[in-house]
């Protein structure tokens, strides 16, 4: 196929992708500089319509323990009708942190760190990004010769620190960055495609036909992973006790405890995300004030999570959520959370229950890579009676300052409750891990409540930073 019929067939994928917003496609490349990989980019560039080709195109990220592997390129992730290339990527970030760190990256850490790579792109791929990984190879022989007909000294000048060009000239001479580099990727190059790059033409008409096979593939159809079962509803959600407490008793404890949960946050080791679910009119706002109460401003950041946006439902659903998890020690408070998958997404039909069954063990492995990275998740299910809501719907309602918080989908959701329940017990059933665990807090007396949400805040992160030292 000469390039103009290439050119044809590529721009009539391109449109019908972008029309129909069925897929995105995510084209991750590897490979040396020496193999011209980027000229195949530009080629391709030339024969589709470059308006609609994105190309995020940087300098290695260094790899650090308390920062998820593929968290730089999260707001990159293309939408459906996208064609996305990451030219500099996780894989290349992993390379370069492994053979220019001073503190080298053992196997263990460099297997875990695939094995979180993997796990996310899994995740993409079953929601409608379909990826390409593509490794540019050239042989030794012709590096050598490439060498000969560039300065690297002023090369090396030219490009910012910590990249590929940034080595002494004799590792290229004595093959030393090159065997390096082909030790590495055959750790993960497996279920690449490999592209001879020895002949400029071949490579750029064979990378450009990758593209065009892939522009014609439908989308994945996504397998139901899980034996569903639903679970019986706890009493914890049915029979909600009422703990009294005098107003002087709770004054006096819960400035104390305030002050405590703000201590521990502050000087605290981990990054803490705090999750608050529960039926409308259940007490998270108010839950929340007392967590801050004595945070500045610039130690938490508070997520009130609605409907996505029409942007947002263009990308795989836990996207909103990923740059949300700050790792420099701020607090991160979510009211309503990734959980309205499987709650308010799955009780109105809007998702089938394929999508809400896979749900579990998504959340489940994102939770997992948070905890993996230094991050501390507490969970929190605020369950109130059928009364206590209706009864706080009607003072909302005759509350001036109040009233804009009762909605009729509040009314129309009460009328779901034991729908509600449902989905909430089997959330509990398949979501409360052991690094993970839900809390389910009685709040139909919100003074034991808010008393109880700050002493588990206070245990749960003494525990985990007391966990740390013992491993220092």
């Amino acid at each position: 196929m000469n390039y103009q019929d290439l050119s044809i067939k590529l721009i009539q994928e391109q449109y019908k992708l972008k029309n129909s917003k069925s897929k995105s496609i995510l084209v991750i490349i590897g490979g040396i500089e020496l193999t011209r990989k980027n000229q195949s980019i530009k080629k391709l560039s030339e024969l589709m319509d470059p308006r609609y080709l994105k190309i995020k195109a940087e300098t290695p990220n260094r790899v650090k323990e308390n920062k998820l592997i593929w968290q730089p390129y999260i707001n990159d992730i293309p939408k459906n009708g996208q064609i996305m290339f990451f030219y500099g990527n996780w894989y290349t970030d992993l390379l370069a942190s492994t053979i220019l760190n001073d503190e080298k990256i053992q196997n263990n850490v460099f297997n875990e760190h695939l094995k979180r790579i993997y796990e996310f792109e899994s995740y993409l791929k079953n929601n409608n990004v379909d990826i390409i990984k593509v490794w540019f190879e050239v042989s030794w022989s012709k590096v050598k010769i490439r060498t000969k007909n560039i300065d690297i000294i002023n090369k090396i000048k030219r490009v910012p620190r910590f990249t590929w060009d940034d080595f002494p000239q004799k590792k290229w001479k004595t093959k030393t960055l090159y065997n390096q580099i082909q030790t590495l990727r055959n750790r993960f190059t497996h279920d690449w495609v490999i592209i001879n790059s020895e002949n400029n033409i071949e490579r750029n008409t064979q990378f450009s036909q990758l593209i065009l096979k892939h522009l014609k593939l439908p989308p994945v159809q996504i397998k139901n992973k899980l034996k569903y079962q639903a679970a019986p509803i706890p009493s914890s959600l049915t029979q909600i006790k009422k703990s009294e407490i005098s107003h002087i008793e709770y004054k006096k404890t819960i400035k104390q405890l305030e002050r405590k949960v703000a201590d521990v946050l502050r000087y605290s080791s981990h990054n803490v995300v705090l999750v608050f679910e529960g039926m409308d009119a259940a007490g998270k706002g108010s839950s929340i004030k007392r967590i801050i109460k004595f945070l500045g401003l610039h130690e938490y950041n508070i997520h009130s999570i609605s409907a996505p946006e029409n942007f947002e439902r263009l990308r795989p659903y836990l996207w909103r959520f990923w740059n949300k998890h700050s790792t420099n020690g701020a607090l991160n408070i979510f009211d309503r959370s990734w959980y309205g998958r499987v709650l308010v997404e799955r009780v109105e039909d809007l998702i089938n229950p394929i999508e809400w069954q896979n749900a579990y063990e998504e959340i489940n492995q994102y939770e997992k890579q948070l905890s993996d990275t230094n991050t501390i998740v507490i969970k929190f299910w605020l369950a109130i009676s059928k009364d206590e809501q209706l009864r706080r719907f009607y003072m909302r309602k005759n509350t001036p300052q109040k009233n804009f918080k009762l909605t009729e989908d509040d009314w129309r959701n009460r009328e779901k409750w034991d729908a509600y329940l449902q989905a909430a017990s089997d959330m509990f059933k398949y979501t409360s891990t052991d690094i993970s665990p839900w809390y389910i807090i009685a709040n139909d007396s919100k003074y034991a409540a808010r008393i109880e949400i700050l002493q588990t805040i206070l245990h749960s992160v003494q525990n985990k930073n007391l966990g740390h030292l013992e491993n220092l």
